[in-house]
């Protein structure tokens, strides 16, 4: 498929714009600073971006020639090692990244937050990789734009851009993963094509435990019945290198903790946080007594929590993007979430009702829809047990929701179906606008109530 150099040049502005975008939200959050997270009213030693402070303890640990952690469930500081259960790539990688930018203590709160850096560069990785799975699936040069601009555009993806962690590394490798699937089915296997599939699902699964679901996915594409099927050589080889790039890795975890992904052990851990049957026994009944407590679990708290923080849900879950800073059952209040989601849910229906029509991409249809519905899966089955409606467990699955919302608009704008780029990009570009205004006086605010709450202990 030849591409037009108005839609290249589209693409190295949106690269520029996620670029831009993500370093703002980067130099924003605050890194390794203390505050009051009003979602549990406690004072907590990091108030900015999930998880990033045991992430970089991780670094640190590498930098410091101590080799990789040993998760133990029962470490008196499990704060500070929360994160010591995952996989080893993207600590390497943010390793070498720390030497090469002359970061010596990813805890230094002052120059620690320069590695953030690593991923709004691989973020917009991943924006590239929406732009050639759209060109790979050959579709109209209009909806390949509007998905790039939604992936480039997106809060939350820019804010997990912005800040350490190695979310935005699964993202790409799941995205590049599927744009080799997609430029298989669509032109034919070989040797190098099989080899590149495998690969990039080998380092996806030493990065985090989600990119299992690639496995499933990349059998199904590679056996379903088409004019370029591959052989059994090339699929044996595209199914197989996964399992020896990350069987090492595996296999070190079976030896420590008894299972080769660490699961039993981070259960262990986890046992102190938010769960499900705490809402559905304690909480709902005592806020809604007639209500149905399961019912209202799945709907008003992991739907509702987790549509929005699809958009834009900042901190710890605790800065919303409502005229408050807080979560608001208030209409008015939730006016902005409610146009985004009204803009993602008639592209998203439009695009899939296109992918049922499009013959000539039925088979990526097919394994899209798989890996996007097994990542949701894994976050309801994740949910069944934790309390944890975060919309970054289902951002694995981007590039397929961005190629649907963009795909849906430009089959809805038909003959103008240059203003879907303009009908997706306004409202995402708004809503950063806003968030960027409002996210620095919220994390002032919660770290002048962190000083004073401290202070008046005795």
């Amino acid at each position: 498929m030849t591409i037009s150099r108005s839609t290249w040049t589209a693409l190295g502005l949106l690269l520029l714009a996620h670029v831009i975008l993500a370093s703002i939200f980067a130099s924003i959050t605050p890194y390794r600073q203390s505050g009051l997270v009003t979602l549990n009213r406690s004072v907590e030693k990091d108030i900015g971006a999930p998880d990033e402070r045991q992430h970089a303890n991780y670094v640190a640990r590498l930098l410091n020639g101590e080799g990789f952690p040993v998760f133990n469930p029962k470490d008196p500081n499990l704060y500070e090692t929360y994160q010591a259960h995952q996989p080893p790539l993207f600590y390497v990688v943010a390793a070498g990244f720390a030497k090469v930018t002359g970061v010596n203590d990813p805890t230094d709160a002052e120059t620690g937050g320069r590695l953030r850096f690593l991923n709004v560069m691989l973020g917009a990785i991943v924006v590239a990789g929406v732009f050639f799975l759209g060109k790979n699936l050959q579709l109209p040069e209009p909806a390949i734009i509007a998905a790039t601009a939604f992936a480039a555009l997106l809060p939350m993806n820019l804010a997990l851009s912005g800040a350490l962690s190695n979310d935005p590394l699964l993202f790409a490798l799941c995205t590049w993963t599927l744009v080799g699937l997609a430029h298989g089915s669509r032109n034919g296997w070989n040797i190098k094509r099989a080899v590149t599939v495998g690969v990039l699902i080998g380092l996806a699964c030493l990065t985090k435990t989600t990119a299992l679901a690639l496995l499933p996915v990349a059998f199904l594409a590679l056996v379903l019945p088409g004019e370029h099927r591959p052989g059994i050589r090339e699929a044996g080889i595209a199914l197989v290198l996964p399992i020896l790039i990350a069987g090492g890795w595996w296999l070190r975890n079976l030896n420590l903790y008894g299972d080769p992904f660490a699961i039993r052990a981070f259960s262990e851990a986890f046992q102190g946080s938010a769960q499900k049957e705490m809402f559905v026994t304690q909480i709902i009944p005592s806020q809604s007594p007639e209500a149905n407590p399961e019912l209202e679990y799945w709907t008003r708290w992991v739907g509702w929590w987790t549509v929005r923080s699809f958009y834009g849900v900042f901190g710890y879950m605790d800065i919303w993007m409502t005229q408050s800073g807080r979560q608001s059952p208030d209409f008015e209040q939730n006016r902005l979430y409610w146009v985004l989601i009204l803009v993602g849910t008639l592209g998203l229906a439009g695009g899939l009702f296109q992918a049922a029509r499009d013959k000539e991409n039925r088979n990526p249809s097919v394994f899209l829809v798989a890996f996007a519905a097994l990542i949701g899966l894994l976050f309801l089955r994740f949910n069944n047990q934790y309390f944890q409606a975060q919309a970054r467990y289902l951002l694995p699955a981007l590039a397929p929701i961005a190629i649907w919302i963009g795909s849906g608009y430009s089959a809805i704008m038909k003959s103008r179906a240059n203003l879907a780029v303009v009908v997706v990009a306004v409202p995402l570009l708004l809503a950063n606008a806003f968030a960027i205004s409002r996210l620095p006086g919220e994390f002032s605010a919660r770290i002048e109530a962190g000083r004073v709450s401290e202070s008046q202990q005795p």
